[in-house]
C-alpha cells in the first residue's frame, strides 16, 4: 500500500534537529529550551520531563519518559511538534496502545508497517498528519511522535533526488 500522508522537507529537517540537538541540549545541564531561527522557522528545543509539547497530551504512552521536543513554527503557517519517549514496553504493545490510541481519538490510520525492527505508523485527522515510529532497542523502546498540519502539496521530488556524479560520488548502476 502505498503511502498516503508525507512529511515536508522542513518537518524533515525539524526531526534531524530533535535527533541530533537533543544529546546537546542535554549537555548544557541548564533544563530550559533552546530555541532558534533557521530557513524560515522557528526551533524550540527542550529536554526532559515537561518537555513533550500539549498535542501529545493524549498520545503520552504510560510509563514512558519523556527524552525530548521540537516545535518548528514558520512564518508561512507551517507548524510541525516532534517529541521522544522511551518506555520498557516491548514494540508490538506500544504499537498496538497508538493504533487503538489514534482511532479512539478520531484520527483516519493510514499506513502501518515494520521495516528493520522499526514500526511506523501514519495517521490523519482534519488538516492534521501524524507519524509515530517505534523501535525496540536492547532494554528500552524509543518513541518518536510527529504531528504537522497536513500539505495539499505533493513535494518536489526533484529537489532531493538532484545527483550529479562526480569524482566523490562516481555513477552507479
Amino acid at each position: 500500500m502505498k503511502n498516503r500522508f508525507h512529511l515536508t522537507h522542513h518537518q524533515i529537517a525539524a526531526s534531524l534537529v530533535l535527533i541530533g540537538m537533543v544529546p546537546f541540549v542535554q549537555s548544557c545541564g541548564s533544563g530550559k529550551d533552546v530555541t532558534y531561527k533557521s530557513g524560515g522557522m522557528t526551533h524550540t528545543i527542550a529536554q526532559g520531563e515537561g518537555s513533550i509539547p500539549k498535542e501529545f497530551a493524549s498520545f503520552t504512552y504510560p510509563q514512558s519518559e519523556a527524552t525530548g521536543s521540537v516545535s518548528a513554527d514558520g512564518e508561512d503557517k507551517e507548524q510541525s511538534q516532534f517529541a521522544m519517549l522511551t518506555t520498557k514496553a516491548g514494540s508490538d504493545e506500544v504499537s498496538k496502545w497508538y493504533q487503538e490510541q489514534l482511532q479512539s481519538n478520531g484520527w483516519e490510520l493510514g499506513n502501518v508497517q515494520t521495516t528493520g525492527g522499526v514500526i511506523s505508523i501514519d495517521a490523519k485527522k482534519k488538516d492534521l498528519e501524524m507519524n509515530i515510529m517505534i523501535n525496540a532497542e536492547e532494554s528500552k523502546t524509543t518513541i518518536s511522535l510527529s504531528i504537522a498540519k497536513a500539505s495539499d502539496k505533493v513535494p518536489d521530488e526533484s529537489e532531493s533526488e538532484n545527483f550529479v556524479p562526480d569524482k566523490v560520488a562516481p555513477p552507479t548502476d
